[in-house]
């Protein structure tokens, strides 16, 4: 349980300083106006990504571990020219383990894949600035870059657990930038089928909403489907059907989830692993988060993204049955530079509680020999069993509450999204 602890005790730190800083919200957003973005984000990164990074990895020599390693086994297999899916395992997809090498080649270790992962968190943090500053000032988005540097579901998942889901909102952000630029709708759909490339296959999801309320759909469909067919035609005379790997993590029975929290009161009879269920889940995901973006058409495109990616992503990390909630990171930026209501404490107060909740929880379960209940008796079998299905519960009740916060109460007009 160390891990755990020292999970929590991280979090507990970045919360403390959360408070302080929360306090001085007006003031902090008053100074900071006047300050350079760029030199802030740097700065911020510097002192919130790199030198907790040197501090554990370099001073304390602590080793990484979890995913870390399996990051490490792609990466570093892919950076000696072996082919993916055919010589190692990835459920990622096909360039994930190559981009990683390509990182390798500067510092061969596991310690590399960190350091990786904290400059392209910083990178999506840069872009969404990009992104977000139509309609913020320059003082409220660096408050908030400070709380999202702090937040343990950005500072310890990227930090200590190296976690890449952020790098689907970096892709989907660059794509927009680049088409507002260059008002090329192909430029975008590119970039949007790199990321789809790059990350994982559930990138895709947030196509169908994107595709469905795009005016330029062949304009939109032709790059990727290109893309595709390049990409299958590279991929299968090298490893025949095994590019579908990536699809075997929706065999992974993964907690917490609304199956697996409501599993021991219908005493295991809900087929909870089934096929059934997944489909279940992305029917209701990509239905909820595309309903959201009909409503939001007539939106500026970052609002109706906002709420889309937040609405889809943290509704997948409860329905599926393989998500985790790790996937805190996937969805934390929109979450809190847009969604989040900055002077309502009730609702910082419950970002805060998520925080900690869904960074402590999968190490705690895993080192519980990840437990699946099966009856009312199971959950009370011990104190941790009790402790661990309490943490389930109230990570899937925060993320409905905050799914409702991003879901747009009514079609928005002039750009307004409520």
């Amino acid at each position: 349980m160390s891990v755990v602890l020292a999970k929590t005790g991280l979090s507990l730190a970045c919360i403390l300083l959360l408070i302080i800083l929360f306090s001085q919200r007006k003031r902090l957003s008053a100074w900071l106006e006047s300050k350079s973005v760029r030199v802030s984000l740097i700065t911020g990164w510097i002192i919130f990504r790199l030198i907790p990074f040197i501090a554990v990895y370099l001073i304390a020599n602590i080793t990484p571990t979890s995913d870390v390693l399996g990051f490490w086994d792609e990466g570093s297999k892919a950076s000696m020219g072996q082919v993916v899916y055919r010589d190692f395992w990835s459920p990622y997809s096909p360039l994930y383990a190559y981009f990683l090498g390509i990182w390798l080649k500067i510092w061969y270790s596991p310690k590399m894949i960190v350091l990786t992962m904290a400059v392209m968190d910083g990178v999506a943090l840069w872009l969404s600035w990009h992104f977000f500053r139509p309609f913020q000032s320059r003082g409220s988005f660096l408050f908030k870059s400070l709380m999202y540097y702090l937040l343990p579901g950005s500072l310890v998942l990227c930090i200590v657990g190296a976690q890449e889901d952020v790098w689907m909102w970096l892709f989907v952000v660059l794509a927009y930038l680049v088409r507002e630029r260059t008002v090329r709708v192909e430029w975008y759909a590119v970039i949007l089928a790199i990321g789809l490339l790059m990350t994982k296959a559930i990138f895709v999801l947030i196509l169908v909403p994107l595709f469905l309320i795009e005016k330029q759909k062949i304009r939109f469909l032709i790059p990727m489907v290109i893309i595709g067919i390049i990409s299958l035609g590279i991929l299968y005379p090298l490893v025949g059907m095994e590019f579908m790997q990536p699809m075997d993590e929706a065999k992974v029975l993964r907690a917490p989830n609304i199956l697996s929290s409501i599993n021991p009161w219908f005493f295991d009879g809900i087929g909870v692993g089934e096929k059934f269920w997944n489909w279940v889940g992305l029917v209701i995901s990509v239905g909820l988060a595309t309903l959201a973006a009909f409503r939001l058409q007539h939106a500026d495109f970052r609002v109706m993204l906002s709420r889309v990616w937040v609405v889809l992503y943290a509704t997948m990390m409860v329905i599926q049955q393989s998500a985790y909630s790790n996937y805190i990171f996937l969805f934390l930026i929109p979450l809190v530079f847009y969604i989040i209501d900055w002077s309502n404490k009730k609702q910082v107060f419950l970002l805060i509680v998520f925080n900690i909740l869904c960074v402590v929880h999968p190490s705690y379960w895993w080192r519980l020999g990840m437990p699946r209940y099966l009856s009312p008796s199971d959950i009370t079998v011990s104190s941790d069993s009790i402790i661990d299905y309490l943490i389930q519960v109230s990570i899937i009740i925060l993320t409905g509450y905050f799914v409702w916060l991003a879901f747009p109460k009514k079609i928005a007009k002039a750009g307004i999204a409520e």
